[in-house]
């Protein structure tokens, strides 16, 4: 029976390599007749897990086919285990009866980033009441279309500068977000969190200047804001599989109609996740023997 394959090699999948691996529902108000945001929750070993948690923000293209999580994402979650830090994937686009979003024009998207902002709310408040989590141990990072959640969520409620509790984490990474709303506005930007952008130079889907501007004028205003840009590399530097191509089915990028260009860049992908590490370093949310390993 198909139904009891497919049931069986999702269940396979999740428990491979980590025993601890659930799918979850989040309660989440804001989201139409369930109520409810789907999503993967991934825990360490009891001997390994530090407190931490990080929320990680899948792109426009979702977490993979058939609610397996793509090599860019199972690379992340991996990592992330490794060091001690549970990791929970919201599954902002299948909990609304979508797969994908990439192929979508951006005026014609009915999934708005404010949308998925109060996902990360959710999944915050979720993480916070979960035992052995340390509410001020939680870590966001997200790509692409995630990113740019990164970016809302940290800027979308501060008319005082004051900011929630939900919208505040330990760190908050974005790998090659769009910028090009938050350089439209002149005003002094500020964020609730520590913020680190990765991108490559070459990226012709989220161009890196809006987002040196961004993270420059946030500099300005005395906010923690780092920008790192790979020379040559290009959207989808990190992920650990594929090769260079171009997406012509994409609408949304530099060149419109021509598509948008991804390509993986190991070189590149090494010095993002070394930083990422330190940062975790840092803050001490990573294992005391991975700590020691990372210093070696």
């Amino acid at each position: 029976m198909p139904t009891i394959r497919a049931a069986l090699l999702a269940a396979c999948f999740l428990t491979t390599g980590f025993a601890h691996a659930e799918l979850i529902t989040i309660p989440a108000e804001h989201i139409g007749e369930g109520k409810t945001l789907r999503a993967q929750w991934f825990t360490p070993d009891a001997k390994t897990a530090t407190g931490a948690a990080a929320i990680l923000l899948h792109g426009c293209g979702g977490l993979g086919a058939n609610r397996n999580l793509n090599a860019r994402h199972k690379a992340a979650k991996d990592w992330f285990i490794e060091r001690g830090i549970a990791v929970v994937l919201p599954e902002s686009f299948t909990s609304r009866r979508f797969e994908e979003v990439c192929t979508i024009k951006m005026q014609s998207r009915t999934i708005r980033q404010i949308d998925r902002v109060q996902d990360v709310m959710a999944a915050n408040a979720w993480l916070k009441t979960q035992p052995g989590i340390d509410a001020k141990k939680i870590v966001l990072l997200g790509w692409s279309h995630g990113g740019s959640t990164v970016l809302n969520t940290l800027t979308h409620r501060a008319p005082l500068g004051e900011f929630s509790d939900d919208v505040k984490f330990v760190e908050a990474i974005a790998f090659y977000p769009g910028c090009s709303q938050f350089v439209k506005d002149s005003a002094p930007a500020k964020i609730s969190s520590p913020l680190t952008v990765l991108m490559g130079d070459a990226d012709d889907w989220t161009p890196a200047a809006p987002c040196s501007a961004f993270v420059a004028r946030l500099k300005n205003n005395d906010q923690p804001a780092t920008i790192t840009l790979y020379p040559g590399a290009y959207h989808d530097f990190d992920n650990p599989a594929g090769k260079l191509r171009v997406r012509t089915e994409v609408p949304n990028g530099v060149n419109g109609s021509k598509g948008v260009t991804v390509a993986p860049d190991p070189k590149a992908r090494e010095d993002a996740m070394a930083k990422i590490d330190a940062l975790l370093k840092k803050r001490g949310l990573t294992t005391a023997a991975t700590a020691i390993e990372t210093k070696r």
